[in-house]
């Protein structure tokens, strides 16, 4: 995907609101860490989700209950004017503060940090672990970048262990994941100029309190290569 296409196909908004596949999803979280101008439409975006959203729960919690004799339907009770009116005032208010202060601010603070780097992320979920080729990454000497995790949860183990190997064994980078986190896809980001080009493997391993040890789950292998 690239940026004409993200901007084209409003894939930020799509992208917040759940309407990409699976696929499509991977895809965008691949180039928008590698996009500064997609972050920042992402970034701004989802603040006017946020600020939505808080706004309509302010406009429900200070608007009279309506009282009614029998039942009507739920689109009745939105509809009314005691509602809808308080309601879409709220929303309209937040659509014009963010379009005419909030996400010009943002991108305007955005644009002149230098020291504002995106990491550059790349997707491991669903990659082949059981032999085929390793998928192949780039980046700059001095570029931070990271990882997209799934890690096969199991009521097993209280923890998870994440780290980088070498093709001769030796671990480079570490992270603990709690068990709770590993619900959700997990951030590996790895420093710049911490790792050489060179063959790796991401390894999960569950933590088993009763061996008191780690127990590999699987391994995700890749080739790092650094631009010149």
């Amino acid at each position: 995907m690239d940026h004409a296409e993200a901007v084209r196909s409003n894939t930020a908004e799509r992208y917040l609101l759940g309407e990409l596949t699976p696929a499509a999803r991977v895809e965008y979280e691949e180039h928008f860490f590698g996009c500064v101008e997609c972050a920042q439409d992402l970034q701004a975006c989802a603040a006017f989700v946020d600020a939505a959203r808080d706004s309509l729960a302010y406009a429900r919690e200070h608007t009279s209950p309506i009282q009614v004799n029998n039942k009507p339907s739920l689109w009745a009770l939105i509809f009314r004017p005691a509602v809808a009116i308080p309601a879409m005032a709220f929303l309209l208010f937040v659509v014009a503060y963010q379009n005419l202060r909030t996400i010009p601010q943002m991108r305007s603070e955005l644009a002149r940090s230098s020291s504002v780097q995106v990491p550059m992320m790349f997707s491991l979920i669903g990659a082949n672990s059981r032999g085929g080729p390793a998928p192949e990454f780039t980046v700059a000497p001095n570029r931070e970048f990271g990882f997209f995790v799934d890690i096969p949860a199991s009521t097993q183990f209280p923890s998870y262990s994440l780290a980088i190997q070498s093709d001769s064994g030796a671990t480079g980078l570490s992270t603990e994941v709690p068990a709770q986190e590993a619900k959700d896809t997990v951030h590996f980001i790895v420093p710049p100029s911490r790792l050489p080009s060179g063959k790796y493997s991401l390894v999960v391993r569950g933590y088993d309190p009763q061996k008191s040890s780690y127990t590999e789950i699987v391994r995700y292998p890749f080739v790092l290569k650094l631009s010149s």
